[in-house]
């Protein structure tokens, strides 16, 4: 039977460009990460940001798992 360990946590993912101009973190998308292979705070992607139109770098912020519905 498998341990019930906490190793994924809720990320939100916000796009760089929308905070530079607006100064405002649009969330875009959600996303499970396991937090032992990877480091969060630098976990990085590009993703398309429906706002700016474009493809843009997004970078993570933890979320809780309430929050995720």
């Amino acid at each position: 039977m498998a341990r019930a360990t906490k190793k994924r946590a809720f990320f939100a993912l916000w796009c760089t460009q929308c905070k530079e101009r607006d100064d405002k973190r649009r969330e875009n998308y959600k996303i499970l990460l396991n937090t032992q292979n990877q480091n969060a705070k630098e976990f990085e992607v590009k993703k398309f940001c429906p706002f700016c139109r474009t493809h843009t770098t997004h970078k993570t912020k933890q979320i809780s798992r309430a929050q995720n519905k």
